[in-house]
């Protein structure tokens, strides 16, 4: 008798098998049965905004020239018709001496409708200028909509509508929203709703802020014909795949309708849900995947129209291990008698009345973990602070060569230290003293190239201590895409100034290099 442990393996990997990159329909047995109901998506701006500052669902414009142009997610309550969101555009020559006329900004949708029948707009918003604006008022700026009847994008060719909001606050003003509805008949099964914000007049040092909020288009849902069809997806998934890091799986979907709801799950489990009161004609969602078992991860991904017709597909992703590279990374296994912690190599720059020594340092308050960190030390004193033998710029540092990784796979890096400097020196927060890394695509055993590193980055850590009261210790995480299998990693201390009597001191511990391994 088979045991249920080996019936389960059986089951997965029958599984597999069948459903690898395979793509099923679900039809369910739902005719969209017209009705009314709102057709744009987000239009209260409640869904969420994109990095850009453009509400989701929809696309900003603007003409360009001598203007600047801003797009944000607003909650001042002055400006909620509905919800606690709206969306904000902000159209400024306060940069610009000389300036262009007619310069807008704006944003559109594109929706399925019924051709020949009869909707309602409704839209909610204010201007607003600086309060020294002398063109407040006198239609030196509007807002206005149109359509583009076949649902295209080019806002060029549209027939502009001007909306009656005769009144622009100050800025600073309470104001009151306007609020505009009319009425209008689709030319097709999809249309494209523009809104923008325009400056009339090449004016310079003015700026325009609008709100809008509330917008909708209300009217018959699209009938069973439109929404025969399923919708249609990408899905991209990462390569290289290790565990206890996020990953992106990106999904892009369009449907005749809208896409109401796209679900990722991992083995059975729900990754994350993106979902839409009304439906996208086209959406993409960026999920987060952070698988944390090693072996074979069945992702399933489902997307739903608004008719509730869903398509879905499965593919088997393979999760390695997340794997360290480092060796005697954080300092435990010992060091050379000049120093250095060993399978590390040393460089400096030398340089006139300047020392750069390297120690085992094994006080606890410089240790991140265990009992030994690696101490680098570029020293000036027993010279004066004048000294004209001084030279800038001088470094001091450790590398080590690494194997085994994948080229362009992601990979952590993660470093945890400590700077300190001569007691009672005031020069605490001016970056005259930094630690920084950096790597090389190729094998330097010696460290004999640190100075051909173009990469090199700075950590970011402005807490510096004195040699006797250190600073709190930092951790700082990096990612990176491997160049090569083999790189040298580089992690280095630098004195700026061409400064005498100082001491500059920098702990490095625990440090990681984790990602993707092949093995």
């Amino acid at each position: 008798m088979k045991s249920v442990a080996h019936t389960s393996v059986l089951r997965r990997l029958i599984v597999v098998g069948l459903f690898f990159a395979l793509i099923w329909l679900v039809a369910p047995d739902i005719t969209h049965a017209g009705g009314f109901g709102e057709r744009l998506s987000n239009g209260s701006f409640e869904e969420g905004f994109a990095d850009n500052g453009v509400a989701l669902g929809w696309t900003a414009f603007n003409n360009g020239g001598a203007a600047d142009y801003i797009y944000r997610d607003d909650t001042g309550t002055r400006f909620l018709a509905d919800g606690k969101h709206s969306q904000f555009l902000r159209l400024s020559t306060m940069n610009y001496f000389v300036t262009d006329p007619n310069r807008y900004s704006g944003i559109y949708q594109t929706v399925a409708v019924t051709a020949g029948t009869a909707y309602t707009l409704t839209l909610n918003g204010m201007m607003r200028v600086l309060p020294n604006d002398l063109d407040k008022n006198n239609w030196s700026y509007i807002v206005q909509w149109g359509i583009d009847p076949n649902g295209g994008t080019d806002w060029g060719k549209v027939l502009w509508n001007d909306l009656p909001w005769n009144t622009t606050y100050n800025e600073d003003d309470q104001g009151a929203l306007s609020r505009y509805t009319t009425t209008l008949v689709a030319p097709s099964n999809k249309l494209t709703l523009f809104i923008r914000a325009l400056k009339k007049f090449p004016t310079n040092y003015r700026t325009l802020f609008v709100n809008l909020d509330g917008i909708s288009l209300t009217g018959q849902m699209p009938t069973t014909g439109v929404g025969d069809t399923t919708p249609a997806f990408n899905i991209t998934l990462p390569p290289y795949v290790y565990t206890t890091k996020p990953f992106t799986v990106r999904v892009t979907a369009t449907d005749a309708i809208g896409v109401a709801e796209i679900k990722l799950t991992d083995d059975g489990n729900v990754v994350g849900t993106s979902t839409n009161a009304v439906g996208m004609l086209a959406k993409t969602v960026d999920f987060v995947w952070t698988p944390m078992t090693a072996g074979t991860h069945l992702i399933q991904v489902d997307v739903r129209n608004e008719t509730g017709k869903t398509t879905g597909i499965l593919q088997a992703v393979q999760v390695k291990a997340i794997a360290e590279f480092l060796q005697n990374r954080d300092f435990e296994d010992g060091f050379a008698p000049e120093g250095v912690a060993l399978k590390w190599g040393a460089f400096n720059n030398g340089g006139r009345n300047v020392i750069e020594q390297l120690y085992d340092d094994t006080w606890k308050p410089v240790v991140a973990s265990g009992k030994h960190s690696q101490l680098i030390e570029i020293s000036t004193l027993g010279h004066g602070e004048f000294d004209p033998y001084a030279e800038s710029d001088r470094y001091a540092g450790i590398c080590q060569v690494v194997t085994g990784l994948t080229r362009d796979a992601t990979y952590y890096l993660n470093a945890n230290g400590a700077l300190r400097i001569t007691e009672g020196d005031q020069h605490t927060t001016d970056w005259s003293w930094a630690a920084q890394w950096g790597y090389l695509p190729s094998a330097d055993p010696s460290c004999g190239a640190w100075n051909s590193v173009n990469n090199w980055q700075v950590f970011p850590w402005q807490n510096v201590g004195y040699r006797e009261t250190p600073p709190q210790i930092n951790a700082t995480t990096y990612t990176f895409t491997a160049p090569s299998d083999t790189i040298t990693i580089y992690f280095a201390a630098w004195k700026k100034w061409a400064i005498g009597a100082r001491e500059f001191l920098v702990n490095f511990d625990n440090l990681s290099l984790a990602g993707y391994s092949a093995r």
